[in-house]
């Protein structure tokens, strides 16, 4: 077993034991400050999920290699080695008989050091992926004077980098004081797509995701999550209105994109690292597994089929996300693209047209469900097989 300090700056969360062979996380005891994860209610049971999600998936190949080529058993042992290190947030861990300060060792000093490189103890260098998670093959750039994350596609045309770039198009036009990412993309020298964007954090903005938040609390069984969410937010100062805006705008979004991956990683908060007070809804980011983008469906969807497809977020299916939405109106329908100007983007970026037009269709779909909607209607599976008999 090893012993390390989690650390939150240089202020000590709570001492951690990990297992020698794998750095699995074997136990946790917090100091009681706070400062660890999950808003300060931090258990052993809860940070072992905090650790392994903080880890590279196990699935990506960035991964795969690294085992090959490092003295590393896997993810968890190469965070471990690269002492949980991230640029998302100010936590990491400290051997328990070694002397490092925060200012000496986070990624935003890293322009400071010849080629990016610092030394740790008996190897050459920190990682700044190793506690990127997702499965994209990803990077931090660190070149610039805020971190750049590069996140790379291959399968499907490329598709979910021009994803990115296609929900970045679309809140740029709403144009509706809600925060979100800026995404670019471009082709990789070697045939695939890259989109980028710059860190939201820095070394006193951190992000905190909606996973942690409701893990700090117990929910009763009478409150969904995604209410949840919202009420502890508030009651760690976040204004409700503002966090049910940002809410009811997400949900649209990814209703009319079809995003079927809006995680509780994948969103979140944004908080003072030095006050550790709750600041506003994060920005809105990673919008890739969208507008079908693993589909191979040679026609466009139906309106049951559309609902029939599973999402990972608060629940299952897009029709129970939906129901939650207070403003129908939180999205402008006239400032959205057009099924054609869609069409466009994806084929201007290499996809065959044919798939290109597939896509469109079921994103005008989508539309005109969620026109629907505004106008008062029930957006349900049960109701779209009613319709049809």
């Amino acid at each position: 077993m090893s012993s390390y300090y989690l650390m939150h700056k240089d202020l000590i969360c709570g001492t951690m034991v990990v297992a020698d062979d794998d750095a699995s996380l074997m136990g946790y005891h917090d100091a009681g400050n706070g400062a660890s994860p999950y808003l300060g209610m931090a258990t052993v049971e809860n940070m072992k999920v905090w650790w392994k999600n903080r880890a590279i998936p196990s699935g990506r190949d960035h991964i795969k290699a690294l085992v090959h080529q490092l003295s590393v058993t896997g993810s968890e042992d190469y965070l471990a080695k690269n002492l949980a290190l991230s640029v998302t947030d100010t936590y990491w861990i400290c051997p328990v008989d070694v002397q490092l300060r925060y200012e000496d060792i986070n990624f935003f000093s890293l322009k400071d050091y010849g080629d990016g490189r610092i030394p740790f103890h008996h190897l050459s260098s920190y990682d700044p992926n190793a506690s990127l998670g997702g499965q994209m093959e990803k990077y931090w750039d660190l070149n610039d004077e805020v971190p750049v994350l590069v996140k790379e596609g291959y399968k499907y045309y490329g598709q979910q980098s021009v994803n990115e770039y296609l929900a970045t198009k679309i809140h740029e036009a709403q144009d509706n004081g809600i925060l979100y990412t800026r995404y670019t993309c471009e082709d990789t020298d070697d045939g695939g797509k890259a989109c980028k964007c710059k860190a939201f954090t820095s070394p006193d903005v951190e992000f905190v995701s909606a996973y942690e938040v409701l893990g700090s609390r117990k929910v009763s069984n009478d409150q969904s999550g995604y209410e949840a969410f919202i009420n502890i937010c508030v009651e760690c100062g976040i204004d409700r209105a503002q966090i049910q805006e940002y809410m009811d705008y997400q949900t649209a979004i990814d209703f009319i994109i079809s995003n079927t991956d809006e995680h509780l990683m994948n969103f979140g908060v944004l908080r003072d690292a030095n006050t550790m007070r709750l600041l506003a809804p994060a920005p809105i980011f990673d919008s890739g597994n969208s507008m079908f983008f693993a589909d191979v469906m040679k026609r466009p969807f139906t309106r049951v089929e559309l609902l029939g497809r599973e999402i990972t977020s608060f629940y299952k299916t897009e029709e129970k996300m939906l129901a939650h939405v207070r403003n129908r109106n939180v999205v402008k329908l006239d400032l959205l693209p057009s099924p054609r100007e869609i069409k466009d983007i994806y084929c201007s970026y290499g996809m065959p047209e044919e798939r290109a037009e597939v896509i469109a269709s079921n994103y005008e779909t989508k539309v005109a469900m969620f026109r629907d909607f505004q106008k008062g209607m029930t957006i349900s599976l049960f109701h779209e097989k009613k319709a049809n008999l």
